[in-house]
């Protein structure tokens, strides 16, 4: 069954028809019925095929039977975000021509787009995703459960840079995975975000402790500091003497994170600890944190926008920054924002530039008439929730009651 594999792949190749193969061989039914390994054929008949094609029978086989373990190798390294590793497999992988026509041409393909997630290159994931939906090639059981794998992330991915897709896709999607059949336990911490970003803390960290444990069995230590981190974001509602244990451990975290050199990784923690002092409404402390993340992002990386916004918004509710600070970094944000084209960004910069400029009735109006509206349709929950409530106090306020109970109708709603 293999050769015939492989003397399908040569034969086109050599743009021979099975004919022309055939030729004083065997007849043009016969090449076919071997390609599919659906008949019985002499060693004779294959080395005729081979001489010719031109090739090696023997050598093509064994560089055929290496290509799944190099796959599998592959996996791992991509598991591990091991780049140079990830780099030097697809280089590698690159050169065996006859993967693309092989058995393992779905398995090369869907690896391939775990690949271009770990390089943030989205639209290439999207298009290896797309072709393989229009086309609907055989999966075997593990390959479909890849799939599914591969689609989860990607719906991650693509939120986290707060672009039109649901919540709910990379949940539903990660969800159909049999865990039995894929074996992959690295599953459990997009899982668990996925639960994370639905809102459902008790699933997202009963997924993200599976995780961080699988991360630690096979040494993966980066990844298990990020399903840690997942965990102790979903505490927010801790008490005190246990909040100041999530204080310990997100500084255990950070101290890791500089061990290991991950500075990407510490400025996330960083972010993510200045959260939880200002859900606490220490905004001094979440000041502190915040400050330092924005130091470990990339300006031209959409992370930087999600921290800016944060750190004036905590900075200017805290009373801790000047108006002319808080007015200049936050038009630095719209300017990123901008420059990024995303809308997301641009409209809380803009929500921000009307409250440090103390334009209250213009403030009240954008948020109703633009930005609620927009997180809304774009299920920007959190943002939802904060502006709805916003709208509420203010609405009671001013007497505009029929608004107030319609407001906090919306609000309750999301609950």
């Amino acid at each position: 069954m293999l050769e015939g594999e492989i003397i399908k792949f040569y034969r086109k190749k050599a743009r021979l028809t099975q004919e022309d193969l055939g030729k004083d061989i065997c007849t043009a039914t016969h090449v076919s019925r071997i390609e599919r390994g659906e008949t019985k054929y002499s060693e004779e008949i294959i080395q005729l095929f081979s001489q010719r094609l031109q090739i090696d029978i023997e050598k093509e086989i064994a560089t055929v039977k290496k290509i799944e373990n190099k796959l599998k190798k592959w996996h791992n390294a991509i598991i591990l975000e091991r780049m140079k590793e990830v780099v030097k497999i697809k280089e590698e992988l690159e050169n065996k021509h006859y993967i693309s026509a092989s058995n393992y041409a779905i398995y090369y393909q869907l690896l391939l787009a775990r690949y271009f997630i770990l390089c943030k290159n989205m639209e290439k994931v999207h298009r290896i995703i797309k072709r393989i939906e229009i086309e609907t090639p055989s999966m075997s059981t593990y390959e479909k459960n890849l799939f599914h794998h591969v689609k989860g992330i990607y719906y991650l991915e693509t939120y986290h840079r707060f672009e039109d897709v649901s919540r709910q896709c990379a949940l539903q999607e990660l969800k159909q995975i049999n865990i039995e059949e894929y074996g992959n336990k690295e599953f459990y911490y997009h899982l668990g975000s996925a639960y994370h970003w639905t809102k459902s803390n008790v699933m997202a960290y009963f997924y993200g402790e599976k995780a961080y444990r699988y991360f630690i069995e096979t040494n993966n230590y980066a990844r298990a500091i990020l399903a840690e981190s997942l965990m102790l974001i979903q505490l927010k509602d801790s008490t005190k003497l246990d909040f100041e244990e999530i204080v310990e451990r997100y500084e255990s975290l950070i101290e890791h994170s500089e061990a290991l050199g991950l500075l990407d990784k510490r400025g996330l923690i960083l972010h993510n600890l200045g959260l939880m002092y200002y859900w606490k409404k220490d905004y001094k402390q979440a000041h502190f944190y915040y400050e330092k993340s924005i130091k470990d992002a990339d300006k031209q990386a959409l992370p930087f926008l999600n921290r800016l916004y944060n750190y004036l918004d905590n900075a200017e509710e805290g009373k801790i920054l000047s108006t002319n600070e808080l007015l200049e970094q936050a038009n630095e944000g719209l300017s990123l924002s901008e420059k990024a084209t995303n809308e997301l960004y641009k409209i809380l910069f803009n929500i921000l530039l009307l409250r440090f400029n103390k334009k209250y009735d213009d403030y009240y109006d954008y948020i109703e008439q633009k930005a609620f509206p927009f997180f809304k349709s774009h299920h920007h929950v959190t943002h939802a929730n904060k502006y709805a409530k916003l709208l509420y106090n203010y609405y009671v306020k001013t007497k505009q009651y029929e608004k107030a109970v319609h407001t906090g109708d919306m609000f309750i709603n999301e609950h």
